[in-house]
């Protein structure tokens, strides 16, 4: 590639963070200049770390400008807002004295390595021990010379601490392995788990019975604090949230109890003990008083994932080293009260065998052979019988489960053995299904006079309930967490009284935000629902029950605007005071842009139909005007009539198509407004028979009309309930072969008017009923059908009907065998009333003389034969082809009336209408609008224009010519 060529290459296009902020960057107070200005090699080593996924960094330039790319923002941690352009030195300031070497070698020309370098860094505010495995080469410009170095590294924190963890846990078992003091196993471990994590303090507490007092049962420090141990504290004083976390059980750690909104409030008694931030594991086993391990530090700290889990491991570790040890002692306090029974009471022990809450057994020899059995022993065996035989004999299904090596074990060492909820697989017999047990329990070993081993004493407890159950809720956590993952969902805790949120764990990737870095209040909700929802919630909240409500959020980790649907159930205290509001929000923005994105097309196929209808109507004009021309003029040749008629046909058929296209667009959006009137049946029959008769007589049907008698009048828009009738009847017409039966009945039942419209036609299947009234659903055509259609028609049927508060029905027996729709549509209220007569609507504000007219019509073919037509019709018309003509026209002939377009190329219509109103020649003319816009609002726009009628594109003739004979008879009058 030439260099030029290069030059030219947006190096800054394309996705990503580092693109999008190196193109908003400010880079005219940068040593490095604009992008477009950056050396050739500058540019290359940009693109390769932009195009990386890998962590990669470049430095260029004598002051070391830093770049980085999106997989190296995580290494910033909170440097990464500020660090864009900035010297390497003051990004990297705190590890500047280990790193600054490194970076001279590499812009001395040399390349270094690194491997796992030990750096502190303060990327999250405070000291962080990281690893790091890096690389530096220097980057040599077009001259050959050094300009910068070039970085790629990976974090090897996790893998060095994990490894370290490993080891520090081997050691910490080797050195619990042989202590048998519960002190001294405490002391031990906080002191090893102390050091290898760096912390001021280590303690190990129990919690007495009640939960209420914190006892110090140990307490490691690295002698920088005084000593607490032996010490009680109020669990209170250190929280509720702290308090909460022991009952609940499971890890509780603060960064900061200062800053923490869980412990601000105690930041005290924390500031006396010198606790600045800590770690708390609680540890509760069945039936035993629970204890609590904290790892605390003087200054704030940031715990990893693996300081949690090694505490929670250290717990659980000193727990059962200290239950180990307490069981020791325990069992040679029952050995020895064991052989002193033995000796003089056996039957007295066998009872206390028997009543143990435990099963309890004793083997004696190397071969296990069952001495001693209790009751729960036998039990949990099958009530097999045990005594004077070995384990292996009773119990053979074991032998691959490891308990007779780890009898064997004891009986050798000496050594007590203690498991924890190990599965125990017991099957008596191979016609039984095996049953999976888990146990508690201690192999201690017996001793003889001699001091050698004689037998073991087994001791324990079936504790299959409780794991099933732990594992139970454990699966239903999971469950849980992936529902709510998967959902998008967040349920939160919103305290009243201290106005704290708790959230559930995914609140990060939901909302842009975790738990302590929550934006306060409702700041988060934008800001023109703020009032909304407000409102709502705290209506809620003051009549005590549930709210529910949608509002947009601004997340804070990106500014993105989210939908959010939220759900709150109002908790009351023991007072019946609000106390708590527990819900669930729902991020909702696919669905939003979902119904964003359909409502944009529905409004753009509105659109379309309207520009649709208004097109087609134009070339319509000229047509249709031709046709009546063509009959005038050769009034007495029947073949020019015959084609005339088809054209005036052909013509109102499509006609009849656009407006109900357009019918249908506005009744789906709720645009159509019905003008309800009492109206005569007989009325809307007539006006029906009149618009269908040309279509039944061409097919030369039979039209039966049943008129039950005392009908009352319908409540009603009368022009959409001839609409109705009309469809119905011509679907019926166009679906019944040549020389066909149709019949129109009316009868009322069940307090509604039901019309019927049947034929004995093509009929439907039965599989084409449930659908005949959708959108653009028709039946098969047969091919001597004449008329075709958009499968508008009796979806328009349907919506009317239902505007009316009506419904709709559909029946047939199945092909060729004729239809019948039925509609259903309420009567008017009270007796029969006479109706006023039709009113045509016109706006009659002007009279002036009608002889002379001025035609304005961009279209020269619809202008000149119009023209020609109304000429023939005994007017003088002068014919203008854009407005500006037609305003020097008007002004000169000053016409009676004008026939305006709208869409006119160098001015609109409506701007026409307003000149010609303001002119002295033409402000009493009445002004007719001539046009394919043919809805309510632009009739309405019209009107507002100056003009008196608005026709559409293409004209009745008829009704053209009526309106202008009526013009002319008023202007005779006045």
């Amino acid at each position: 590639m030439s260099q030029k060529a290069q030059s030219n290459f947006d190096l800054l296009a394309g996705g990503g963070e580092m693109r999008a902020r190196m193109r908003s960057h400010d880079w005219s107070d940068s040593p490095l200049g604009p992008p477009a200005t950056w050396p050739s090699s500058l540019r290359t080593a940009v693109g390769i770390m932009l195009n990386s996924s890998f962590p990669m960094f470049l430095a260029w330039g004598p002051a070391l400008t830093f770049l980085f790319n999106d997989a190296y923002i995580p290494v910033l941690g909170n440097k990464q807002q500020h660090a864009l352009a900035m010297p390497f030195a003051q990004v990297w300031s705190d590890i500047w004295p280990d790193i600054s070497p490194l970076a001279e070698t590499a812009m001395s020309g040399e390349s270094i390595f690194a491997d796992n370098l030990l750096l502190v860094m303060e990327r999250n505010g405070f000291p962080e021990e990281t690893y790091f495995t890096f690389s530096y080469s220097p980057i040599h410009d077009e001259s050959g010379q050094v300009a910068g170095m070039f970085c790629a590294c990976t974090e090897t924190t996790p893998q060095i601490l994990s490894e370290r963890r490993q080891r520090f846990q081997l050691e910490i078992a080797d050195r619990l392995r042989g202590l048998t003091e519960p002190g001294q196993i405490t002391e031990t471990a906080s002191a090893l788990l102390g050091r290898h994590l760096g912390l001021t303090r280590v303690v190990y507490a129990q919690i007495t019975g009640d939960g209420q007092q914190l006892r110090i049962n140990s307490d490691w420090h690295d002698g920088s604090v005084p000593g607490i141990q032996g010490q009680t504290y109020p669990v209170a004083r250190l929280g509720a949230a702290l308090a909460a976390n022991v009952q609940r059980g499971g890890p509780f750690w603060v960064t900061d109890v200062e800053s923490d909104s869980r412990t601000a409030a105690h930041a005290s008694l924390y500031a006396g003990v010198a606790v600045r931030a800590l770690l708390a594991v609680p540890l509760r086993k069945t039936g035993q008083e629970q204890s609590l391990l904290v790892l605390a530090q003087a200054a704030p700290r940031r715990w990893r994932d693996g300081d949690v889990a090694l505490a929670e491991d250290m717990a659980e570790r000193i727990w059962s080293a200290v239950e180990r040890a307490s069981a020791e002692a325990s069992r040679r306090q029952a050995e020895a009260a064991l052989s002193r029974q033995l000796a003089a009471e056996g039957d007295r022990l066998r009872g206390l065998f028997e009543q143990a809450p435990g099963f309890m057994a004793v083997v004696r020899g190397p071969d296990h052979v069952f001495e001693l059995a209790n009751k729960s022993f036998t039990q949990l065996i099958d009530r097999r019988n045990i005594l004077g035989k070995s384990v292996h004999e009773v119990l053979p299904e074991l032998k691959s489960q490891g308990f007779f090596d780890l009898l064997d074990q004891v009986y050798a060492s000496g050594q007590p053995f203690f498991g924890h909820e190990s599965l125990l697989v017991l099957q008596p017999r191979p016609d039984v299904a095996p049953a999976r047990r888990f146990v508690t329990f201690i192999y201690q070993p017996v001793l003889g006079f001699d001091g050698a081993v004689s037998g073991i004493f087994i001791e324990g407890y079936d504790v299959t309930d409780q794991r099933l159950a732990a594992e139970a809720v454990h699966d239903s956590e999971e469950r849980l967490r992936e529902g709510l993952q998967v959902g998008r969902m967040v349920v939160w805790d919103w305290d009243l009284k201290q106005d704290k949120v708790r959230y559930s764990f995914n609140v990060k990737d939901v909302f842009g935000h975790g738990q302590e870095d929550a934006p306060p209040g409702w700041s988060a909700v934008h800001p023109e629902d703020m009032a909304q929802i407000g409102g709502v919630v705290q209506k809620a909240i003051a009549e005590r029950r549930d709210y529910e409500g949608t509002v947009r959020m601004i997340r804070p980790d990106n500014g993105a605007t989210i939908w959010v649907e939220a759900r709150g159930k109002v908790v009351c205290d023991a007072a019946g005071e609000p106390a708590l509001v527990r819900g669930i929000s729902i991020d909702v923005t696919e669905r939003k842009r979902a119904e964003e994105a359909l409502r944009a097309a529905d409004r753009r196929k509105d659109e379309f139909l309207a520009m649709l209808a208004h097109e087609l109507r134009n070339p319509l004009a000229p047509i249709s005007t031709a046709a009546q021309l063509l009959r005038l003029a050769q009034a007495d040749d029947p073949r020019i009539a015959r084609t005339s008629d088809i054209i005036s046909r052909q013509v109102e058929h499509m006609t009849s198509l656009i407006d109900d296209l357009l019918d249908v667009s506005r009744v789906t959006r709720g645009l159509v407004t019905l003008e309800k009137e009492a109206v005569m049946l007989d009325q809307v029959i007539a006006s029906t028979l009149e618009q269908v008769r040309s279509l039944v007589e061409s097919r030369r049907h039979h039209l039966d009309i049943d008129i039950a008698p005392g009908i009352p009048p319908l409540l009603g828009d009368r022009i959409r309930l001839v609409q109705i009738c009309t469809n119905l009847l011509n679907n019926a017409a166009k679906y019944t072969p040549p020389g066909g039966e149709l019949r129109l009945g009316a009868r009322v039942e069940d307090g509604m008017l039901a019309l019927t419209v049947s034929d004995n036609g093509i009929g439907m299947p039965p599989d084409l009923l449930p659908h005949v009234f959708d959108l653009f659903t028709q039946g098969e055509r047969s091919p001597d059908r004449a008329q075709g259609g958009l499968g508008l028609g009796l979806a328009l049927v349907k919506s009317l009907a239902e505007l009316h508060g009506g419904r709709v029905a559909a029946y047939s027996e199945g092909l060729g065998k004729g239809s019948t729709f039925s509609v259903y549509l309420p009567l008017a209220p009270g007796q029969r009333q006479s109706l006023p007569p039709a009113q045509d609507g016109s706006h009659q504000a002007h009279v002036a003389p009608a002889s002379t007219l001025l035609l304005v019509d961009d279209n020269v073919d619809a202008a000149n034969t119009l023209a020609m037509l109304l000429e023939l019709q005994g007017y003088q018309v002068s014919v203008a082809y854009q407005a500006q003509d037609a305003l020097e026209r008007a002004a000169a002939q000053a016409p009676g009336i004008c026939l305006l377009d709208i869409g006119l190329p160098d001015m609109d219509g409506y701007e026409l209408a307003r000149r010609l109103r303001a002119s002295p020649a033409t402000s009493d003319a009445v002004l007719i609008a001539l046009t394919g816009y043919g809805q309510a609002q632009d009739r309405e726009r019209s009107m507002r224009a100056g003009f008196d009628h608005h026709l559409v594109k293409p004209v009745e003739i008829d009704r053209l010519i009526a309106l202008l004979a009526r013009i002319g008879k008023q202007a005779r009058a006045a």
